[in-house]
C-alpha cells in the first residue's frame, strides 16, 4: 500500500489537470484494502475511488481521500464447452484484458479495444462501443465496503446497468471498491459487425470475407486511432458526453427538420441520437475557448490545449450543452465524471 499526502492528481487523470488531493491511497491487493477500510472504518475523511483517470474532471481540489486499485491478476477459473469464466483483478488494464483475451480466442470484448482505463471501472461506467456493452459479458464482482472493510459479492441484476450507467454510479455511489471481476467469454465467438464502419474495416484488414475476432480487434485500433486523440499527447476523457435518447415523437420532428441526423434504432420506440452530430451541427467542432477546445475530428471529445484548470473545461462543456439545448431543444448529459 502507498499513500501520498497533499499531493497532485495531474498524472491520476486523463485530462492532466493539476489540481490537488489531500490524500491519494494506492493498494496493491485485496488484502490490504480489506484491512484498511477495516481500521479505518470510523474515518469521517470524503473518499473517492479512481480507476485509470480516463472519465474524471477534477474541476478543484480534492478535499478527501482518493483511493486506487493496482491490483493484477487474469484467470479461468471456470471452462464449459462454449464459454470460459475469467476473473480479472480490478486493478488490470482493461485494454490488456481485450487483448488477452483475443490472444486467447476468447470472444465478446474484442469490440471494446483500446477504451482507456481499467478492469475496476468498467463495471461502474457499463463501458461500450461498436454496439457492444461491458454489461454483454458480466457475470459478477467482488468489493469492500469502504464503510465497514466487508467483503461482498455482487452479480448481474443487482448492478442496474443501463446506458453508460450501474448502480455504483447511482444508490451506491462512493460506498464500495472493486477489487476483482468475473467475465463470461465466449469460445466460438460471434461478432458484432453491425456498427459503422466497422464491418468494412475489418474485412480490409483481414482480406476475409469472414473475419476474426483479431481482425475486429485491429479494425477497433484503426478507427479510434484515426477518430480519438491519445489523452498522453493531448490530455482529454474521450467522449465527454453521452448520446441523448429520445422518443419517437421527438425523433420524428428531428428527422424531418434534420434528415441526414445520425441516429441508432433502440427498443421501445427510442432512438439514441449521435451526441458528436449535434454539436458539430451546432457549429463547435473545433472550437475554441481559451486553454480548451473540441477536437477538430471528433467533436465529442473536448480537449486541455494548455494548462486549463477545471473549471475552465467545466464551463466549456456547459457552453456546449447550452448551444445543443438551444438549436436542438435536447440536453446533453456529461458521461465524464467531476469532483
Amino acid at each position: 500500500m502507498k499513500t501520498y499526502e497533499n499531493t497532485s492528481v495531474q498524472t491520476y487523470n486523463s485530462f492532466h489537470i493539476a489540481a490537488q488531493a489531500d490524500r491519494i491511497t494506492i493498494f496493491e491487493s485485496k488484502e490490504e484494502a480489506q484491512n484498511y477500510f477495516q481500521e479505518s472504518s470510523n474515518s469521517d475523511i470524503l473518499k473517492f475511488v479512481i480507476g485509470g483517470g480516463s472519465n474524471l474532471l477534477f474541476t478543484s481540489n480534492f478535499k478527501g481521500e482518493l483511493l486506487k486499485m493496482e491490483n493484477k491478476g487474469i484467470h479461468i477459473i471456470d471452462e464449459r464447452n462454449a464459454y470460459v469464466w475469467v476473473k480479472v483483478a480490478a486493478g488490470e488494464n482493461w485494454d490488456d484484458v481485450v487483448s488477452w483475451a483475443v490472444e486467447k480466442g476468447y470472444g465478446g470484448i474484442e469490440n471494446l479495444s483500446l477504451i482507456p482505463g481499467t478492469m475496476g471501472a468498467a463495471p461502474v461506467q457499463n463501458i461500450g462501443a461498436y454496439g457492444v456493452e461491458f454489461k454483454d459479458v458480466f457475470n459478477s464482482l467482488e468489493a469492500i465496503d469502504i464503510k465497514t472493510g466487508e467483503l461482498r459479492n455482487f452479480y448481474f441484476l443487482e448492478l442496474d446497468f443501463d446506458y453508460r450507467y450501474s448502480i455504483f454510479k447511482g444508490e451506491l455511489k462512493d460506498r464500495f471498491i472493486i477489487t476483482s471481476v468475473v467475465i463470461k467469454l465466449n469460445k466460438y465467438p460471434k461478432l458484432q459487425l453491425d456498427y459503422g464502419q466497422l464491418k468494412k474495416e475489418a474485412k480490409e484488414i483481414s482480406g476475409k470475407t469472414n473475419p476474426d475476432i483479431a481482425d475486429v480487434r485491429a479494425a477497433v485500433i484503426k478507427i479510434r486511432e484515426s477518430k480519438l486523440p491519445n489523452p498522453d499527447e493531448i490530455p482529454n476523457a474521450g467522449s465527454f458526453f453521452k448520446n441523448p435518447v429520445v422518443d419517437k415523437k421527438t425523433f420524428r420532428q428531428l428527422k424531418d427538420k434534420y434528415p441526414q441526423i445520425a441516429y441508432y434504432d433502440l427498443e421501445n420506440n427510442t432512438y439514441k441520437i449521435a451526441a458528436a452530430w449535434l454539436i458539430e451541427k451546432a457549429g463547435l467542432k473545433g472550437f475554441n475557448i481559451g486553454n480548451v477546445s473540441t477536437h477538430p475530428q471528433h467533436a465529442l471529445i473536448i480537449v486541455n490545449n494548455g494548462n486549463a484548470s477545471g473549471s475552465e473545461v467545466w464551463s466549456f462543456a456547459k457552453h456546449i450543452q447550452a448551444k445543443v439545448r438551444d438549436q436542438f431543444s435536447i440536453e446533453l448529459q456529461a458521461e465524464v465524471m467531476t469532483i
